[in-house]
């Protein structure tokens, strides 16, 4: 489950290429099938750069700041598929609070998903002002939550 979880994204797009190969194949192998297909798998391989969550680099709440910590992994759709929610949040929320993001496959998202117990990606953590855990979700962020334990 893990492996599913954290490669979704590579996992989807190789079953995706392989229907696009058979597809292609079965129906005669035209100039027109191939630019298709190699159209999509541009346009698949663009968004994902385009939408992929990206880790953030250290960094440590300012007094009265709290901190989301966001444990994902850049090849999980459920991580790309959160990303919006959580840059507009952060956007919404600055200088209340820190968003950090954490690569699950890195060496510090690796020692950070052992010490929480994180088994799916993404995952959320909530921590107050002082460092306290105030509450976790796996994949989905709910912002109004957010917001009012902000409060």
């Amino acid at each position: 489950m893990h492996l599913f979880n954290h490669y979704s994204a590579p996992i989807v797009a190789a079953l995706l290429l392989a229907g696009g190969l058979s597809l292609v194949l079965r129906r005669g192998g035209t100039i027109l099938h191939w630019l298709i297909l190699s159209g999509s798998i541009v346009a698949l391989a663009t968004l994902w750069l385009v939408f992929r969550p990206v880790a953030s680099p250290a960094g440590t709440p300012l007094p009265g700041q709290s901190m989301l910590l966001e444990l994902q992994s850049p090849y999980c759709l459920g991580c790309v598929a959160m990303k919006p929610a959580v840059d507009r949040l952060e956007l919404k929320l600055r200088g209340k609070l820190v968003v950090r993001r954490v690569n699950i496959q890195s060496a510090e998202g690796r020692n950070l998903a052992s010490h929480y117990g994180i088994e799916v990606t993404p995952t959320f953590i909530l921590f107050d002002e002082v460092g306290r855990e105030q509450w976790r979700s796996s994949s989905q962020l709910d912002a109004a939550r957010v917001r009012a334990s902000l409060q």
